[in-house]
């Protein structure tokens, strides 16, 4: 349809429609990603994730910059005229993403997503992992709920170590959700006392050692403290899988 030469403009020109598919490259802006970081949206706790998230969005999309996360949307072919600038502009908003985020919950989605580098993996690991995390129930029966759920997580009724210690931590972060204030040395113990099977009484005591020369153990078992220990965990049992892959492999 030819637009009309004319200077009225009570009628505005329609939409520009793209011709071809859309994909995470269409209409990238030419700006650069570090203007991104005037506008801080930090995520202290998983509870505000999904507020959280919508601000993150809404920024990007300020910029033209949404797509990147969404990964129902396809990604540029690797030959395709802006793949450079898409690769660039993804790994820059991924780390923006992060930079907003408590390391340890980075930590925890680059440990648990296989592939973290670019935005739209990163976010569907974010969104896989702490959405878990959100609920948070006030009425009396499902805080009853959830107590039993945390005080009776017990490591053979999984199938897996690595699936109990994630729903242990899923337990204990809906408590704080809901205030409860459990003290971080409760599920600290309730971990060593039922993966000492899975990783062996080394491991274990070694952590009880530690816990013993402390001057109060309900003051110095932070819950950083505990985060840590829950890692040393996912991650001693990663290695022991690996070398028992390499011995299979012999």
């Amino acid at each position: 349809m030819s637009i009309e030469h004319t200077r009225d403009w009570s009628t505005l020109l329609p939409a520009e429609k793209p011709n071809g598919p859309i994909d995470q490259a269409f209409q990238l802006p030419n700006i650069e990603c570090f203007t991104l970081y005037r506008f801080p949206c930090v995520l202290k706790h998983p509870s505000g994730y999904d507020t959280w998230r919508n601000e993150i969005y809404h920024t990007l999309k300020i910029h033209n910059l949404h797509r990147l996360i969404d990964s129902n949307i396809v990604r540029p072919y690797k030959d395709s005229p802006n793949a450079r600038k898409w690769q660039q502009m993804s790994i820059e908003v991924r780390n923006w993403i992060a930079w907003n985020m408590d390391p340890i919950l980075v930590r925890m989605i680059v440990k648990e997503q296989a592939r973290a580098q670019l935005a739209d993996e990163f976010m569907t690991g974010a969104d896989v992992l702490l959405r878990q995390f959100t609920r948070s129930p006030q009425d009396p029966e499902d805080v009853s709920d959830v107590l039993l759920k945390f005080i009776g997580c017990q490591r053979r009724h999984y199938s897996s170590a690595r699936w109990f210690v994630h729903r242990l931590m899923e337990y204990y972060t809906h408590t704080m959700n809901m205030k409860l204030r459990i003290p971080p040395f409760v599920p600290l113990l309730i971990l060593l006392a039922q993966i000492e099977g899975d990783v062996g009484p080394a491991f274990v005591n070694l952590r009880y050692e530690r816990l013993e020369n402390m001057n109060n153990i309900a003051e110095d078992v932070t819950k950083g403290y505990f985060e840590n220990v829950y890692f040393d965990v996912l991650e001693y049992l990663d290695s022991m899988d690996q070398s028992r892959r390499l011995i299979e492999e012999d």
